[in-house]
């Protein structure tokens, strides 16, 4: 989180401004890196995942006057976050995963030689979205079911189809 600064200028008066102001303020200090490394997974740019998350910071903070209630904050700024990490990268057209995608892999504790790595790695970047955002949030990222289909905006029952598809994929490519 080094280089972060909070600057929420024009605050509203309103206590519903306030309280998801602070509700980003404090996702901000707790889930920064996750956050990072969600961002660069799609971007596969430091600057770029910079500027992913301060777009989603910015978006989130300019809807909370037009937002009625959020259920579930943390999903739902996660949803502005892969959206504008999505668009992006539509944007830059690189491909997804490099470094954070070998970073997470070792905050994780999995041990894969190198040649295990690289398939891994290839595999992934062929599986299509929302399939292979569905695996990284899931195993990588550690959201629940529930999460997923909330930030991805799919029904939960379509998340755990698409996840179940997509691990046999991945084991029969494997194989």
């Amino acid at each position: 989180m080094e280089g972060v600064i909070f600057i929420f200028k024009n605050r509203s008066q309103t206590k519903k401004v306030r309280y998801y102001e602070h509700l980003l303020e404090e996702l901000i200090e707790g889930k920064y890196d996750q956050m990072y490394r969600i961002a660069y997974s799609y971007v596969y740019d430091h600057e770029d995942a910079l500027d992913v998350l301060q777009d989603s910071f910015q978006k989130a903070l300019k809807s909370f006057r037009n937002t009625v209630e959020i259920d579930n904050f943390q999903a739902w700024f996660y949803k502005i976050l892969v959206r504008t990490a999505i668009d992006q990268w539509r944007v830059k057209r690189l491909r997804p995963f490099g470094l954070a995608f070998e970073e997470t892999i070792e905050l994780r504790h999995f041990r894969f030689d190198q040649s295990e790595f690289l398939e891994l790695k290839e595999i992934l970047e062929r599986t299509p979205s929302p399939e292979r955002d569905i695996i990284i949030l899931k195993y990588f990222d550690g959201f629940t079911l529930q999460e997923i289909a909330q930030i991805l905006n799919l029904n939960e029952n379509t998340v755990k189809t698409k996840m179940y598809r997509s691990l046999v994929q991945f084991k029969h490519l494997l194989n």
